[in-house]
């Protein structure tokens, strides 16, 4: 992965670059700076809400050099609490070193940073196959060149017939930013699947609403091919799974190539009134749902979204509803978005389940002070399972995971279950 790329995935995610600078033995190596000194110390990265960090986005910033002033202030802190008075007298010496001597300090900078970030990431050169392996790729589709990132397990190379994750973004996201919101990475290098983070035309995808114009299916089959000219991977357990906007285009493949996709996984999203008449595929679909209940863009009861998030309005702009006539025409109008009960009976009809009473079950609180409960609701048999993680005041989040939005701003983020494991557990029990 790139630097800059990586740069741009923390800015727009605003992590502080003090929390995910960690240098392990791996990042000491590479992260030493021009006077022989060891790069900072390793720093646990943030579980709870990053977004309040005294690093968080200032008005009209510019990405790159806001990334290395932000560093270099904190490495300045704690050189000068470690050494008093060495920080200033590295700035006199530095401005009589020339400018040539400026460039080769910001270069090892730039590698400090790199190095930090690729330790949080998991990212190892190619070569290296101990340790799990992420990089972009291309696929050529309709004249257009499109990218994806791809994370391999540790063994890669000689692992054989490797399942294989799709995971979509929401609008307004990339596959980079999913990856850091999702934390399915850390899934793959325990159960030795490969992992694809798509990368939407616009940063949206094919949801069912007529009008886009974008080839997103055929993408997704190109990326399927590419992956399995490059390692070694089972096509017939491949899943596709994704939130927000990328949970409505994961239904729409399950209608689409049910014959390349052997389950789906939707996270803050139900089902595109328009999806649902065209899904003609007559294959069950195994499916799992994770909705919160106080999620703005779900709609628990009649058409339309719930507003129990007074933010909703600034939600919508920021996931780039908005764009589509405000709140209520992108939310309750924007193609017909069903309701949870509705979406839930469509799939259950489809599945062939069978009763329409679900078997439900409480799941242990496991984090009492995250706010949130999660119930259980299974539907239908193996093979055509249709499960609901119903999340008590869950808001527009990925559980066990990290922020969607901004402070506060998309809800509560639900520690009891963790999205990606339990979606792993679910997907692995089914092959097409």
């Amino acid at each position: 992965m790139k630097l800059a790329n990586v740069l741009t995935l923390i800015l727009f995610a605003a992590i502080p670059l003090n929390m995910v600078a960690q240098t392990g033995s791996n990042a000491q190596t590479t992260g030493q700076n021009t006077s022989g000194s060891n790069s900072q110390s390793a720093r646990p990265f943030p579980t709870t809400n990053y977004y309040r960090s005294p690093y968080a986005r200032p008005p009209g910033y510019k990405p790159g050099d806001y990334a290395r002033q932000a560093y270099m202030r904190q490495m300045q802190q704690e050189e000068e609490k470690r050494h008093p008075g060495r920080s200033q007298a590295e700035q006199t010496t530095q401005g009589q070193v020339g400018q040539q001597t400026q460039q080769s300090r910001r270069a090892e900078q730039g590698r400090q940073i790199q190095s930090a970030v690729q330790t949080y990431l998991g990212v190892t050169p190619k070569g290296d196959t101990s340790k799990g392996y992420t990089y972009q790729d291309t696929v050529s589709i309709d004249g257009m060149t499109r990218t994806f990132q791809c994370h391999l397990p540790p063994g890669y190379k000689s692992l054989r017939n490797m399942p294989v994750v799709l995971v979509f973004h929401g609008l307004q996201l990339n596959g980079s930013m999913m990856m850091f919101l999702s934390q399915f990475n850390p899934v793959a290098d325990r159960n030795n699947f490969a992992v694809i983070y798509g990368d939407g035309i616009g940063k949206a995808w094919d949801d069912g609403h007529a009008g886009r114009g974008i080839d997103d299916i055929g993408y997704v089959g190109k990326v399927i091919d590419k992956i399995a000219n490059t390692v070694s991977v089972d096509r017939k357990r491949v899943y596709a799974c994704g939130i927000s906007n990328g949970g409505y285009f994961s239904q729409m493949l399950a209608c689409a190539i049910p014959d390349k996709i052997a389950a789906i996984g939707v996270v803050g999203s139900t089902l595109m009134q328009q999806a649902a008449n065209g899904c003609h595929s007559n294959r069950p679909m195994p499916i799992m749902f994770f909705l919160g209940t106080s999620d703005p863009l779900i709609a628990w009861g009649s058409s339309g979204a719930s507003t129990a998030n007074g933010e909703l309005n600034e939600l919508v702009d920021l996931v780039g509803a908005g764009k589509f006539g405000g709140v209520e025409s992108a939310l309750a109008r924007y193609g017909g978005i069903m309701p949870v009960p509705e979406m839930i009976e469509f799939w259950t009809t489809h599945n062939q389940c069978g009763s329409a009473r679900p078997y439900i079950s409480n799941e242990p609180d496991r984090d009492p002070k995250d706010g949130t409960r999660v119930r259980r609701e299974a539907y239908g048999s193996a093979g055509r399972e249709v499960i609901l993680y119903r999340i008590e005041n869950g808001g527009h989040t990925w559980p066990g995971g990290l922020p969607y939005a901004s402070s506060g701003l998309a809800g509560k983020i639900s520690q009891d279950i963790n999205a990606s494991e339990t979606l792993w557990q679910f997907f692995k029990t089914h092959s097409r």
